[in-house]
Formats: structure tokens, sequence, C-alpha cells
């Protein structure tokens, strides 16, 4: 269905033409039993899959095609963190001559890295956890559930979590206030950066590894 709506949207784009060919990214860590599973997704969809390409190799192909410098030889590392897991490459731009004496540019990748489980969620999940910590110590609440059992209230905290993620990313403190959160009682506090880096410092200790994992496989 998801793959469907994308060719959908390509159509759109395309303004009305037929799109039955596509190329689609994967994670690099994708075993040969999840790729054939895309590709199966693909064909229902409609979709006739040209190549399957790793997702870093194809933001290092377009920023290739975009940079504005012509250094070469070039090494870059791409750090792409998504919602559930993170991906380096290490990736080097040149340029190669052919038999007729023409010359390419050409990007080749180095080294990668990875983390099936780094991502924002898991931030999102700290957040989630210290909201529902001081709720949880809040003096209306003694001696009454755990907020964690309430399914609804932990959906409107995960929402709030998202939404203060972005705010201290640009903050060094947010004001929280989710209104009425449960049992007619209101979660209010503040929150610094600072505090939320301490309680993130698992994560942030992760976040240098698949680098170290790239650079070592390229030999830099």
């Amino acid at each position: 269905m998801i793959i469907a709506y994308g060719r959908g949207l390509a159509e759109k784009q395309a303004e009305g033409q037929i799109v039955k060919d596509a190329v689609i990214t994967v994670p690099g860590y994708y075993d040969n039993e999840r790729r054939r599973m895309l590709l199966d997704a693909a064909e229902l969809g409609g979709v006739n899959v040209i190549q399957l390409v790793h997702e870093n190799t194809a933001a290092a192909l377009m920023y290739g095609i975009d940079r504005m410098d012509t250094e070469m030889p070039l090494d870059v590392l791409v750090y792409n963190m998504g919602g559930h897991d993170t991906e380096v490459s290490v990736v080097r731009y040149s340029a190669i001559t052919d038999a007729k004496n023409k010359t390419f540019e050409h990007v080749e990748v180095l080294g990668e890295g990875f983390d099936e489980t780094l991502g924002g969620k898991e931030f999102d999940h700290v957040l989630v956890r210290i909201l529902a910590d001081r709720f949880n110590a809040m003096k209306e609440r003694k001696d009454k559930p755990d907020i964690r059992k309430n399914d609804r209230a932990m959906k409107r905290l995960y929402k709030e979590a998202s939404s203060i993620k972005d705010i201290l990313s640009a903050n060094k403190l947010v004001n929280v206030k989710v209104s009425e959160l449960a049992d007619y009682t209101t979660l209010a506090f503040e929150l610094t950066r600072e505090n939320f880096e301490k309680e993130c410092a698992h994560l942030l200790e992760r976040v240098k590894n698949p680098i170290h994992e790239a650079l070592v496989e390229a030999g830099l």
C-alpha cells in the first residue's frame, strides 16, 4: 500500500504520466530475506524495481550531483539517523577514465557502519520515561496506579515528547505542560536540555560507534 501510494505521488509529479519502474532505497544492513520481501511488496504495489540501492549510497550520489566544489579525490562521511536506526557511510569522490579517454565522476563506498536500534524513537522513549516518572511522583498521584498502565495517557505523552524534543533542539529549556493527563491532574514542570542529555547519555555514547565502524572498514 505504501509503495502504491508512492507510485501515485510520482505519477502526479510527472503530470499524469504512467510510472512503472523505480529505484528503491533500503537500509544497508537489510539481509536478502528483507530485500526479497520489499521486492514482493513492490510487485504487489504495481512497481517494477530496477535496482535496490543503499540509502546512504543514494544520498552520496545526490551529494555528488549537487556539490559545488570540484575537489577530487574527496572523502565524505554520510551520517544518517532516522526514526528507528542509524547508518553511516564513508564515500570517496574521484574521476575515472574509460577506454575512449572520456572522464567520468565516480563515487565509491569505502566503509559502512550501522546501529539498527538507535534512532529518534529511542530519545522519545527517554523523554516519555522522564514525563511518566515526574507525573507518578506528584503528590496528587499518591497511591494511584502507574501512569504507564493508562494507554490513552501514554499516547499523549509520546505526542508531547516529540514536540519537546524539537523544542530542546533549539532551546536550552522547555516548559512542559500536559493538561489533565489523568484524573484531572495536570503535569507541569521545567525541563532543561542539559538534564535531558544526561538522561540520554547511554544513547549519545552509541552515536559514535557506527562512525568508528565505517572509518575502520574504510581504513581511515
